[in-house]
C-alpha cells in the first residue's frame, strides 16, 4: 500500500444531520486526535501549543508543538491523524484530502524515513499541517475554515487561512519550542481560584505594560484569543471579544464598559466550551503586527490557574426535609457590592422518599427545576423596578420530569444576575429557593420519555433560604 496516503474529509454529511438536533459549534473538549501517537502516554502528559505560519509562497501552516510535561519518556509510534475542518469544503465541491508524508517523496511500499520518536520530559514533538491558500486554476474552489479540530481545537476564523489544496500532514519530529514571549503584556485575573462545574464565570484583562493592547485603533473592538487547557490535556483556542468595551457595538448586561486603561472582562468559557474536574489554565493573546507576516506573533497574558470542583461534594446546609426530600442554597459569601453578581450553589435531593419522585431534568430543562426569588426586609418579593435586568435567557428542551433516585444529590449552578433577581440598591435581603417534586407511576424503560402530566401529582414542597447584604460600592 502506498504510504503517501490521501484521505478524504467526510464531515459535511455528518454535520448536516448532527445540526438538526445540536448547534454546529464546538463545545467542551475536542476529539482526542493524535493521542494514539504516543503509545505509552495519555494526552495529559503534554502541554500543546500552536503556531500559525505564512509561507513560503502561497502556503499556510499550522504548527502544533506537544511538550512532554510528565516525569517519563513518551514514544510516538502510533498511527497518525490529520485535522478536521468546519466547514470542510466549498459549496457544491468535494472536500480536500489529507496527504500523509507528501514531502518525503516516498514510492509505493516505502515506509516513513524517520523511526518512532521518543520524547523525554521537557522535549517537544512537532507536527505540521500545511495547505495552499491560492487555487492552482479557476476550476478549484477554496473554502474558508471557521475552526480546526485535531491535537488542538482552534476556533479562530480570523487566523485560519482559506484552504485551496489537500492538507499535508507531517510526521512527528523533535523540535525546539519557540520563545513564548513570557513577558506578559496583560494581567489575567479571576475572582476566585476555585469554581464548581456548571458555574459560569468571567476573567478580567488588565494591561501590565505601557502601550499593551493598543494595536490599531485603541477605541476599536479588540479581537483576542483565549487558550484553555483542561486536566485531561485537551486544549482549545477561541477567538473572543470583551463582554463590554468602549469600542464594541454592544455591552453584555452586568458588565462594566472597560478599555485598555481600566481593563475589561472576557467570558471564560466555563459551562459551555470546556469542563472537567481538576486544574485548568487560561491564557489570553492578542495578535501583534500584520496577519500576513511569516510567523504570526502575539502579546500574551500570564497563565491563570484555577480548580474546577465537583458540586456534589460541597458541604451544604439543607432546608427542612419534607417526606424525604430537601433543597439547599449555598453562597460563597454573604456581603456583595451593588451590581456584583451572586453565585447560587443550589442542590435538591431525594433522601428517602417512599414513592417514585419526579422533577425536571437539571441538564435539559434547568430553568424548571426550582423557583428562585429575592425578598426584602418585610418578606415581600422584590419588584422588578428594584432589580437589575436579567443577564441571560434560560431555555430548555421540554423533555418533561425525570425520576430522582433515592440518595441522589442534584447540584444546580445559577446566579441572581442571570435570573433577574439581583437587587439594584443597598439593603438586606433573603434568597428563597422552592422545589416541588411530583409523584406518579413508575415509568417503563429508562424513564427518558416525558411522563404525562395527568399521571403526576404534587408530592412535597420544600424550601431553602440564604441571607445577603448588598452594600454601596464605595
Amino acid at each position: 500500500m502506498d504510504r503517501r496516503r490521501v484521505r478524504r474529509l467526510g464531515m459535511a454529511g455528518f454535520l448536516s444531520i448532527w445540526g438538526l438536533c445540536c448547534p454546529p459549534s464546538p463545545a467542551f473538549t475536542q476529539p482526542g486526535l493524535n493521542t494514539t501517537g504516543a503509545s505509552n502516554c495519555t494526552e495529559d502528559a503534554f502541554d500543546t501549543r500552536v503556531q500559525f505560519v505564512n509561507g513560503p509562497g502561497d502556503s499556510f501552516a499550522v504548527v502544533v508543538d506537544k511538550r512532554d510535561i510528565s516525569s517519563h519518556s513518551c514514544v510516538f509510534d502510533g498511527p497518525m491523524y490529520g485535522p478536521t475542518f468546519v466547514p470542510d469544503r466549498a459549496p457544491d465541491h468535494p472536500p480536500f484530502g489529507l496527504c500523509y508524508y507528501c514531502r518525503d517523496g516516498l514510492a509505493k511500499g516505502q515506509s516513513p524515513p524517520a523511526p518512532p520518536l521518543t520524547l523525554n520530559p521537557g522535549q517537544v514533538a512537532r507536527q505540521v499541517f500545511r495547505w495552499q491558500t491560492m487555487p492552482p486554476n479557476e476550476t478549484v474552489a477554496c473554502f474558508e475554515p471557521k475552526w480546526m479540530s485535531g491535537p488542538i481545537l482552534a476556533v479562530t476564523p480570523s487566523l485560519l487561512k482559506r484552504v485551496c489544496s489537500d492538507i499535508e500532514v507531517s510526521g512527528f519530529s523533535l523540535a525546539q519550542s519557540p520563545d513564548n514571549e513570557r513577558n506578559p503584556a496583560f494581567e489575567l485575573t479571576s475572582d476566585k481560584s476555585r469554581y464548581y462545574e456548571g458555574e459560569r464565570f468571567y476573567v478580567r484583562v488588565s494591561p501590565m505594560q505601557a502601550g499593551a493592547g493598543k494595536a490599531g485603533n485603541e477605541e476599536s473592538c479588540p479581537t483576542l484569543y483565549l487558550r484553555e487547557r483542561s486536566p485531561d490535556g485537551t486544549t482549545r483556542i477561541d477567538e473572543v471579544q470583551p463582554l463590554a468595551f468602549k469600542g464594541c457595538p454592544r455591552a453584555i448586561l452586568g458588565h462594566r464598559v472597560g478599555d485598555w486603561q481600566s481593563g475589561f472582562e472576557l467570558d471564560s468559557g466555563a459551562g459551555g466550551r470546556w469542563a472537567g474536574f481538576g486544574e485548568h489554565t487560561i491564557e489570553v493573546f492578542q495578535l501583534t503586527g500584520s496577519p500576513e507576516n511569516g510567523r504570526l506573533r502575539f502579546a500574551s497574558s500570564n497563565i491563570l490557574r484555577f480548580q474546577l470542583a465537583d458540586p456534589s461534594a460541597m458541604p451544604r446546609k439543607w432546608g427542612q426535609r419534607v417526606k424525604g426530600v430537601a433543597a439547599d442554597i449555598t453562597l460563597d459569601k454573604d456581603t456583595f457590592r451593588i451590581g456584583e453578581d451572586v453565585a447560587l450553589h443550589m442542590a435538591v435531593a431525594n433522601f428517602a422518599a417512599e414513592v417514585p419522585v419526579y422533577s425536571w431534568d437539571p441538564l435539559w430543562d434547568p430553568c424548571s427545576v426550582v423557583t428562585i426569588e429575592v425578598r426584602d426586609a418585610s418578606g415581600s418579593p422584590l419588584p422588578a423596578s428594584e432589580r437589575l435586568p436579567n443577564w441571560s435567557i434560560c431555555s430548555g428542551h421540554g423533555f418533561g420530569p425525570r425520576p430522582y433516585a433515592n440518595g441522589k444529590v442534584v447540584p444546580l449552578e445559577r446566579s441572581l444576575g442571570a435570573e433577574g433577581w439581583l437587587p439594584n440598591h443597598a439593603g438586606r435581603y433573603t434568597i428563597a429557593v422552592t422545589w416541588s417534586p411530583c409523584t406518579g407511576p413508575k415509568p417503563n424503560g429508562d424513564g427518558f420519555g416525558a411522563i404525562p402530566s395527568a399521571d403526576l401529582k404534587p408530592y412535597a414542597l420544600v424550601h431553602a433560604e440564604a441571607a445577603i447584604h448588598i452594600v454601596d460600592s464605595k
